[in-house]
């Protein structure tokens, strides 16, 4: 049977469990500490009395953006370093924890609420406000989709992530691929109901590579209780879907025919 993420043997959820020692692989790496000087003074005074935690010793990466999974670091940050919260927005998904932090000290720059000592998890602190000068998302939407799809490669479930409830991958294709575009709900029944609605719009392509982040169609078939099957394109032969896990595969899927791509709904403004 299929455990929700960061649950143990006897059935308890640690706030912070065992996805923070997968994180903090991730996060190990040589760097250097740099901190950003001659930057405006922030007109909020800020939030101290929390520290960089649960990194096991790797560090915290000083993120420049915290929506793309492959920005730049500007320091590292020893577990128990304290710093300073400006404000807070929702941004890339870190085992549930959707909330990073701009800190103003010991450097400038965004971390991850996931890799703190802060009291509630997912949640901004108290008195910590909304950051309404934050810089547009980099990329296009298509790229913010799938660096999140990347970021999720191994999970199993969806972590309440934008909200929704805490269920599994495996079953929920188009759920999975509203998600990767910043919808808690993709707004169709089904991936074969998306197709036929794009196929009506004039948007289904049979030929060529499926580029980046394109939605990549199957047909209704026995193997997926004839609902169809959607995945998402990395415009390199590859591509990302739900199954008992998330993971990266070929264009073919047993069982059900290709049916073609498109990119995502024009409505869906991304990440």
């Amino acid at each position: 049977m299929y455990q929700p993420n960061g649950t143990n043997a006897t059935g308890a959820v640690p706030r912070r469990g065992l996805p923070r020692l997968v994180g903090r692989i991730l996060t190990a790496c040589a760097v250097t500490a740099v901190v950003l000087v001659g930057t405006a003074a922030p007109s909020f005074a800020g939030i101290s009395g929390y520290s960089v935690a649960g990194t096991g010793g790797a560090g915290l990466m000083v993120r420049t953006s915290p929506y793309d999974a492959n920005a730049g670091s500007v320091a590292l940050l020893g577990d128990g370093t304290g710093f300073v919260a400006e404000c807070a927005v929702r941004g890339r998904n870190i085992s549930g924890n959707t909330v990073w932090h701009r800190i103003s000290s010991p450097a400038s720059g965004w971390i991850s609420d996931y890799y703190t000592n802060t009291p509630g998890f997912n949640q901004y602190l108290a008195g910590e406000p909304e950051c309404s000068t934050t810089p547009p998302p980099t990329g296009t939407r298509e790229d913010r989709a799938m660096a999140w799809a990347r970021s999720v490669i191994g999970q199993a479930y969806t972590n309440g992530d934008l909200g929704d409830s805490n269920h599994q991958w495996d079953g929920w294709c188009d759920n999975f691929v509203g998600h990767a575009y910043g919808r808690a709900a993709s707004g169709y029944a089904s991936a074969i109901v998306h197709y036929n609605s794009l196929l009506s719009r004039g948007m289904i392509r049979t030929t060529g590579t499926p580029p980046a982040g394109a939605l990549v169609f199957y047909a209704a078939a026995s193997i997926n209780g004839y609902y169809g099957h959607v995945m998402l394109s990395e415009g390199n032969g590859n591509y990302i879907t739900s199954a008992a896990t998330v993971r990266r595969v070929s264009q073919s899927w047993p069982g059900a025919p290709y049916l073609g791509w498109s990119y995502a709904d024009p409505e869906w403004t991304g990440r």
